[in-house]
């Protein structure tokens, strides 16, 4: 949340644009840290296959959302 709300102030110059591309970039790559701790956690059965599956869908989709934005402001600058 947090690198997304930077992000989200970061609309001012280019350099500013960029900045915000760069912590949302930044963002996708905890959010793939995510994903491998909760494959092995679900790997040492630490929770269901179904819980793993949806946290996973839901992961994900956060990790498109932030590439649109991160695609959308590296096309402002």
């Amino acid at each position: 949340m947090k690198l997304v709300a930077f992000a989200n102030f970061k609309k001012g110059s280019s350099s500013e644009i960029l900045s915000g591309a760069q912590d949302l970039k930044e963002l996708r790559g905890r959010i793939e840290i995510i994903k491998a701790y909760l494959l092995v956690a679900w790997e040492m059965k630490y929770y269901s296959h179904a819980f793993f599956a949806e946290m996973n869908e839901r992961i994900e989709e956060i990790s498109k959302q932030a590439a649109s934005w991160e695609k959308w402001m590296r096309a402002q600058k």
